[in-house]
């Protein structure tokens, strides 16, 4: 990279404006000429603007630190998350205003991947910002990198349209990545897919994901084999192939078990049961949910499972069944944590009124806690069941006008979920 790339990199660094890193060396026009690589500084100059800078005023290649950051960045693609941390240390440590700029950009966008590895999104977000003003002047293969790293960080947001465009720019570097190629496809792939799906891109989404199949059985990541078959069981599931979807989930499912990979194996149970359940076999998939809970560490897992057999059960009339189902889900809430799990709270106290014969505080619940709970997150389709739960309600009392406006209120969700 150039020199004024560096001079640049430290100005911004330091939070120097033109006019203070200049003052008494040069003019603020042949300093932005300079950062823009379009003339070079005497070396006097330089010399003053490095002094300036805090800088030294020579740079040295670091073959070790570059060796580092190559096992660092495998580390990172293989999401190995202990080895990642224990190569930041030693690598962190070492890098200094002393080393090339390409290497400290290189380290600044890996750095981006690891953050996002250990849950510090917010770190990302703010290298990102850092560095994308260097991302034209970074070798094809940084390219990759940071547009790779910066669509994880996009996906992790939620921002699937942006992350997905991000990926899509990424494989026009694919050329000028040297080392383990196969595998940056297949996970670059594996990405692309994931964030299409999320935009109901599916036959596009399939696409990718059996392409990154493909390459990690060429290089027997079986790990990244299970969650491949796991996306396609998802995404055939939401096309309604569900030959197709239970195909890859079981496939997916005994993958897993010979990693014992425990915690997807519950993944596939919820979603053979949330399929079974989509198929009207709520037997079946009450079975896949039962299997599902019993291995289920996490609260707010546990909670949605509950749910999901509660509404089976509920579909089937077994009645006692969801009273007990119902009594398990409130010993998992308490008055501390009920805001923290206010979406399965509702849910809950919405079964505990039907079942029990809408006793006293029902239309009060719906119409006043439950619904503007349900508009505020935007969840409409949760809108339409209580909405259309609470006319029947209204029509069985022979409240008719009632009725009619909360037909309405679902008819009116119902087409909110549509223009989505």
């Amino acid at each position: 990279m150039h020199i004024g790339t560096r001079i640049r990199y430290y100005r911004l660094l330091r939070d120097l404006s033109p006019e203070e890193l200049v003052e008494g060396i040069t003019t603020v026009p042949f300093l932005t000429s300079i950062e823009n690589n379009e003339h070079t500084p005497s070396i006097e100059m330089l010399s003053q603007l490095c002094e300036r800078l805090e800088i030294p005023f020579m740079t040295y290649p670091n073959e070790v630190l570059t060796q580092s950051l190559e096992e660092w960045k495998y580390s990172l693609l293989n999401n190995n998350k202990e080895k990642a941390s224990t190569i930041f240390k030693e690598v962190s440590t070492k890098i200094s205003p002393r080393e090339d700029i390409q290497l400290i950009l290189t380290y600044q966008v890996f750095l981006i991947r690891y953050f996002i590895l250990i849950d510090q999104i917010e770190k990302s977000a703010n290298l990102i910002e850092k560095i994308k003003p260097f991302h034209f002047e970074m070798p094809d293969d940084l390219k990759f990198s940071f547009q790779k790293f910066h669509g994880n960080y996009l996906y992790c947001i939620g921002q699937f349209i942006e992350a997905s465009k991000m990926f899509s720019n990424a494989k026009n570097y694919l050329f000028a990545i040297q080392n383990h190629i196969n595998e940056e496809k297949a996970d670059l792939f594996y990405m692309l897919g994931l964030a299409l799906g999320r935009i109901n891109k599916n036959t596009l989404s399939v696409f990718y994901v059996e392409e990154a199949l493909s390459l990690f059985q060429q290089t027997y990541q079986i790990k990244r084999c299970t969650d491949c078959h796991m996306m396609l069981g998802l995404i055939y599931n939401r096309m309604q192939d569900y030959d197709e979807a239970e195909k890859n989930y079981l496939i997916a499912k005994q993958l897993a078990e010979s990693l014992d990979y425990q915690n997807l194996i519950n993944k596939i149970e919820h979603n053979l049961g949330l399929l079974k359940a989509q198929q009207g076999k709520s037997k079946e998939a009450i079975t896949h949910y039962l299997n599902s809970y019993h291995d289920q560490t996490k609260q707010d897992d546990q909670l949605q499972i509950i749910i999901n057999i509660i509404k089976e059960y509920y579909k089937i009339g077994f009645i006692h069944e969801v009273k007990l189902w119902i009594k398990q889900g409130f010993k998992l809430i308490d008055s501390e944590n009920k805001d923290k799990h206010k979406n399965h709270y509702i849910e809950l106290m919405f079964y505990q009124y039907i079942v029990n014969g809408y006793p006293e505080g029902f239309e009060n619940f719906v119409l006043n806690e439950a619904i503007p709970y349900y508009e505020n997150i935007k969840q409409y389709h949760s809108i339409v069941i209580f909405s259309k739960q609470l006319g029947d309600y209204y029509q069985k009392k022979k409240e008719f006008q009632n009725a009619a406006t909360s037909f309405a209120t679902a008819n009116s969700a119902y087409e909110k979920i549509l223009k989505l």
